[in-house]
């Protein structure tokens, strides 16, 4: 898995200067955050054309309900940081092309750079930013090499510097990649029931989402296209939004149709939400206003009933929620069967006793719950990382029913390759102690 160093170094520097843990800081920083979101967003509204104050209340009732932003907000994700620095890489944008000049690409760059850091997804903003400089009319043929060059090389910096640093750390540069398991016809399926969770009416039809979701990737092309052969129209702060919206809407069904990610979610996808939003809502304002007089009241009208049906289904999906968090808590390791879990308890009673080197296929739940590093279970198609843990004489694999990855080997290929000496059987899991190196002296008898 590639490491991204930008959201863990954030945490890190937070808790060094207030001297709490990031799970204490979480509330705080979160709502921090959200609030930022919230004032890029409406700087970005305000340098919109036809933007009025009434469009940008409508926008930010429907964030302030949003499912999908509860959701990323909701955990310590670093789409928390990547979606602020997403909004601020559309206002710098529209800072650099009031003069094109070096300072204000640099750190166009340099957020960029950031992005990359905290998400692999911030070579989305490295293609839309080269894109959006590649197309400026107004930049001449030698100064726009000249910048396309520098952005590049600095928007690429930081993430040459952390692969170079995963390669000294675990001898890949990127981690292991597997062949996609969905196809784009099944991701583009699953990005439409996501935006049944995001729009009205569609509701749970995957399909009809799917058919929407072409129509505005359609439509926002044509729309940059003509921008591109109308410079007059190019250098507006929408430009930059849709071309987010778009170029990340290519990035992830590209990546998840060829590489193995999980089923594409709210949370996945939602670095194309804010764009999306206000690519809809720049679609509505133009709508409106070129809508004759004596219709525009009925247009308004229709956009209205279109909102309020909207907002009915945020309502509908956060009580949903709301009901299986009250009961379970939030989705995650702090869910009952996590945080009540016997075989977690039995581990806390007992960590001196245990010295073998832990595999798990839940680590990470395994160091939030207790506290102790584990490594992960090694992948079924990589030799290297299954020599490594057989190269122990003594293991020990914590197996969390709730946390089976199917992607990792299991107990049957572990015995394969090691002697089980004892088991402890728990309700959510059991945990093995096997031995290696039983195995190898029976080989050389």
């Amino acid at each position: 898995m590639y490491k991204r160093q930008g959201y863990p170094i954030f945490l890190a520097g937070l808790s060094l200067i207030s001297g709490l843990t990031p799970i204490a800081l979480a509330p705080v920083l979160n709502a921090g955050l959200y609030v930022v979101l919230f004032l890029l967003t409406s700087q970005i509204l305000y340098g919109m054309e036809g933007m009025t104050r009434v469009y940008r209340a409508a926008v930010f009732l429907v964030l302030a309900c949003s499912p999908c932003l509860w959701e990323v907000y909701g955990m310590l994700w670093s789409e928390t940081l990547f979606l602020v620095m997403l909004l601020a890489f559309i206002l710098q944008w529209k800072r650099y092309v009031q003069a094109h000049d070096y300072r204000h690409l640099f750190v166009l760059a340099v957020i960029v750079g950031l992005a990359f850091l905290t998400r692999i997804a911030g070579i989305s903003l490295l293609a839309t930013g080269f894109a959006l400089i590649l197309f400026d009319g107004q930049i001449n043929g030698p100064k726009k090499i000249k910048q396309l060059t520098l952005f590049s090389l600095i928007g690429i910096l930081p993430l040459a510097i952390n692969l170079y640093r995963n390669h000294l750390v675990t001898g890949t540069a990127a981690g292991v990649r597997e062949k996609a398991l969905r196809s784009l016809g099944q991701n583009l399926i699953d990005s439409g029931w996501v935006l049944g969770t995001w729009l009205p009416f569609i509701g749970e039809n995957g399909f009809a989402g799917a058919m929407l979701f072409l129509a505005l990737l359609i439509i926002v092309v044509g729309l940059l296209l003509f921008r591109v052969f109308q410079q007059q129209y190019y250098h507006g702060t929408s430009t930059a939004v849709m071309a987010c919206f778009l170029v990340y809407a290519i990035f992830i069904l590209g990546i998840s149709s060829v590489s193995r990610f999980e089923t594409l979610s709210s949370r996945l996808l939602s670095p194309m939400y804010l764009p999306l939003l206000i690519t809809i809502l720049y679609f509505v304002v133009a709508l409106i206003s070129k809508t004759k007089r004596i219709f525009q009241y009925g247009a308004i009208g229709a956009a209205i009933v279109v909102l309020g049906f909207g907002l009915k289904n945020q309502y509908q999906i956060n009580a949903a929620n709301w009901e299986g968090i009250k009961d379970a808590g939030i989705p995650g390791y702090s869910e009952l069967q996590w945080t009540e879990s016997p075989m977690v308890a039995y581990i806390n009673q007992h960590k001196d006793s245990l010295n073998a080197p832990i595999y798990a296929d839940a680590p990470g739940g395994l160091y939030h719950l207790t506290g102790m590093h584990s490594l992960p279970l090694p992948h079924k198609e990589i030799v290297k990382e299954q020599a490594e843990m057989f190269s122990h004489k003594d293991l020990m694999v914590v197996w969390f029913y709730d946390g089976v990855n199917d992607d990792l080997i299991d107990i049957p290929f572990i015995e394969q390759h090691a002697t089980l000496v004892l088991k402890k059987e728990f309700e959510d899991g059991i945990i093995y102690y096997f031995k290696t190196d039983i195995n190898k002296a029976t080989a050389n008898q």
